[in-house]
């Protein structure tokens, strides 16, 4: 029995030895107290100021911008007209009008430049003209005409200030044509018709930046208005007419970015 007991006793000493020695190879306790002082961390934290990352701040690359537009229009129109039993005749229209409106768009970063996406709507004043249609003293006017059109532009830096950039649009537009003409009895008959059609641009410009937040831009459009055919009644005669439009466009124009948020 002693050397049982004795047998035991050795082994209880060789398992207490080994669970001092594994304790010793892990180093120093964890000292708890270390985290009482993440509570100073977090209140310097919640100090920080927030910055927003709205649209305003200009922090996601993308910014709000509002245009205003005038400038020239050196336009040229046509309008054919022809009537049963008589010949086609061609009416030719140019003259310089005045032309203004603005767009709404989002301008987004683009490597060397920017991606413009808009909405543009303009006014162009009257253009008109006046023949002899057969001993008939006739006038032809064009009045109201508008457009409204989607554009995509891509803007290029050449410097820090100076830009160049090009692009297009797809829309609407028209006008409403007016025929005054000479009837048999001696006086005058107006027939007007509003007229809507597809209309296009491209061109191109020069941009210039005044500050952070405005720009100035000197461009050029080639803007047209597709066919649109109509009819009218003169005297019981029933005529049918095509007419066509289009301009060379010298424009200048004053873009806002974010012109929502205060001015400092």
């Amino acid at each position: 029995m002693r050397s049982i007991a004795r047998v035991v006793t050795g082994s209880l000493l060789v398992l207490l030895a080994a669970s001092n020695s594994r304790a010793d190879s892990l180093g120093q306790p964890l000292d708890l107290s270390s985290f009482s002082e993440m509570d100073s961390v977090l209140d310097g934290a919640m100090d920080l100021p927030i910055e927003s990352a709205g649209l305003d701040s200009g922090t996601n690359g993308r910014r709000f911008y509002l245009t205003g537009i005038v400038g020239a229009s050196f336009a040229t129109g046509f309008r054919t007209i022809e009537s049963a039993g008589d010949p086609t005749d061609t009416v030719l229209l140019s003259d310089t009008l005045f032309t203004a409106g603005g767009a709404l768009g989002v301008a987004i970063d683009r490597p060397s430049g920017l991606l413009r996406a808009e909405v543009e709507g303009r006014y162009r004043s009257p253009i008109q003209t006046s023949y002899v249609d057969n001993g008939v003293p006739t006038t032809v006017r064009g009045t109201d005409l508008w457009s409204t059109l989607a554009n995509l532009w891509r803007d290029v830096y050449l410097t820090e200030r100076l830009g160049v950039y090009a692009g297009g649009g797809l829309g609407l537009g028209g006008a409403r044509s007016n025929v005054t003409t000479t009837t048999a009895g001696g006086g005058t008959e107006t027939f007007s018709q509003p007229l809507t059609t597809l209309a296009w641009q491209a061109g191109g410009g020069v941009t210039w930046l005044l500050s952070e937040r405005v720009t100035l831009d000197l461009g050029y459009r080639f803007f047209a208005l597709a066919d649109v055919k109509d009819t009218f009644v003169v005297d019981d005669t029933t005529y049918y007419s095509t007419s066509a439009f289009s301009a060379s466009e010298l424009l200048l124009s004053i873009r806002i970015y974010e012109p929502f948020r205060n001015w400092r």
